[in-house]
């Protein structure tokens, strides 16, 4: 009997790492049922699938992005993936958002400090976390008119909609409902930024043209839902699960506290340690081979990032968090052609959002009487994250 038959949508959202474990020993490119598609699990195999779109393509049919967002970035390959990436791309360079960590992310992070700083305690997810992400997001995007209660359900909803792979119609219903209404609300404003153009991202997709092409409406507001997801959620996860991972760990903590230095490179192990994103969903452009496995024209892989990146064929004591680790760079923001548009900026808040709470907040710990609870599989992320400093 193949592992794949036995593994639950349940057990995964739990916690996948075991499962990827005995998938990586055992099965490493295996069909799991419940989800409907093949886990390729190790990290060259990965690799790989992710950096090889003439056989393994994002246009995969069905797509739970293209059914929820509109076609997109994320679900195309070839000229289209290319136009769009180069009209978006060039508002992520350095030289563009370089100032976002003092001039935009630190005073937002500051604020939210000032509203529990002095009540000793505090849900660095609730309170911090997601209103920095919604803040940030809704100045980068241009969608200040928007409340951060309406962005964030736009971000739930959507993002249910991007992990349903089992086809579930309630769930589809619920981001089917969320994506209209962001198009009826995007119309009037992408209207009114074609006539007076501004420096947010949105104003970017109306205006930028690449070989004297722009944007259709319908590309702007598909990819505009891709950013909600991607900047609230990775962007949110990031900073928590990194926040967790080091809390977590006191010893290097104190590291940290001593060597600012240390700052990155502890986002970036606690990254690779719980990916925030958990795969790329690709689908096979004719009959292949891969680990062994022979995979017919059509079937749906998902390259599982966060197995990659606990691969002891690739990391040494992999399920360790090692603020020293040397092993090189991780997968967590993916890797080709659909490397993470906004992983930049994303880094940008993170680091910023240490940096405010490190100077903030002394003694900051975890709180012992509410343990934390992390779920999720395509997106994880810890529930609540319980401070206390005094």
């Amino acid at each position: 009997m193949s592992v794949g038959s036995e593994i639950s949508v349940a057990q995964l959202e739990s916690d996948p790492y075991p499962i990827y474990a005995q998938l990586r020993a055992e099965q490493p490119v295996c069909f799991v049922e419940s989800v409907g598609l093949w886990l390729v699990t190790r990290w060259d195999d990965v690799q790989y699938v992710d950096k090889a779109p003439d056989l393994f393509t994002g246009e995969t049919e069905p797509s739970t992005l293209n059914r929820t967002f509109g076609k997109n970035l994320l679900g195309s390959e070839g000229a289209y993936h290319d136009r769009i990436r180069k009209i978006i791309y060039p508002w992520f360079r350095v030289g563009a958002i370089g100032d976002y960590p003092d001039k935009v992310v630190a005073p937002i992070a500051n604020e939210l400090v000032d509203s529990f700083v002095d009540r000793g305690s505090a849900d660095l997810v609730s309170e911090f976390a997601e209103p920095l992400s919604a803040r940030v997001l809704k100045q980068a995007l241009g969608l200040s008119f928007v409340e951060e209660d309406t962005l964030r359900r736009w971000f739930v909803e959507l993002a249910t909609g991007a992990a349903n792979f089992e086809g579930d119609p309630e769930k589809q219903a619920v981001a089917d409902a969320a994506s209209a209404e962001v198009d009826e609300t995007l119309a009037p404003v992408i209207a009114q930024l074609e006539h007076e153009p501004d420096d947010t991202l949105l104003s970017s997709m109306v205006n930028t043209q690449v070989d004297g092409q722009r944007l259709t409406r319908a590309e702007i507001q598909s990819n505009l839902k891709v950013m909600i997801v991607g900047g609230l959620q990775a962007t949110t996860d990031l900073i928590g699960l990194s926040l967790w991972a080091i809390l977590s760990h006191p010893e290097q903590f104190e590291e940290v506290r001593a060597d600012p230095t240390l700052v990155d490179p502890a986002i970036e192990e606690a990254a690779r340690w719980h990916s925030p994103v958990g795969t790329s969903t690709r689908q096979t452009t004719r009959a292949t081979e891969l680990g062994g496995v022979q995979l017919e024209q059509g079937s749906l892989v998902a390259a599982v990032l966060a197995s990659a990146n606990r691969d002891e064929r690739n990391w040494q004591d992999p399920d360790r968090y090692d603020i020293h680790r040397r092993e090189g760079g991780h997968l967590a923001f993916a890797t080709g052609p659909h490397l993470c548009i906004g992983a930049r900026l994303a880094r940008y808040e993170t680091r910023t959002a240490w940096r405010v709470l490190l100077d903030r907040l002394p003694n900051l710990r975890l709180d012992p009487a509410r343990p934390i609870e992390i779920s999720g599989w395509e997106f994880r992320s810890p529930h609540h994250l319980d401070v206390l400093w005094k």
